[in-house]
């Protein structure tokens, strides 16, 4: 693990320190767990907006694919195939 040195605005050190209250954790791990779940919604949202492929989300958040499925279904992301992607695609297989 590396260890970085940061400037944390006065509200995101008051999340933390609630955090670290209500779970009863130190406050550097649940920075380390703020920072993850800020990371996975990022990923979540840029594979929703189609920016990141399923494999690209996995390899980023070094997780197995049903892991991260099961992720993007808690955080109400689905699929980022659109049913004219998937006609397309039969298309070019009939040709």
């Amino acid at each position: 693990m590396k260890v970085r040195t940061m400037r944390i605005p006065e509200d995101i050190e008051k999340g933390i320190e609630y955090v670290a209250k209500v779970e009863k954790l130190e406050k550097a791990q649940s920075l380390r767990k703020l920072a993850r779940i800020g990371f996975e919604s990022y990923i979540a949202k840029a594979y929703q907006d189609g920016k990141l492929t399923l494999r690209e989300a996995c390899e980023l958040l070094s997780l197995s694919p049903s892991e991260v499925i099961d992720l993007f279904m808690e955080k109400g992301v689905r699929g980022n195939i659109r049913s004219q992607d998937v006609l397309e695609s039969l298309e070019s297989l009939i040709k």
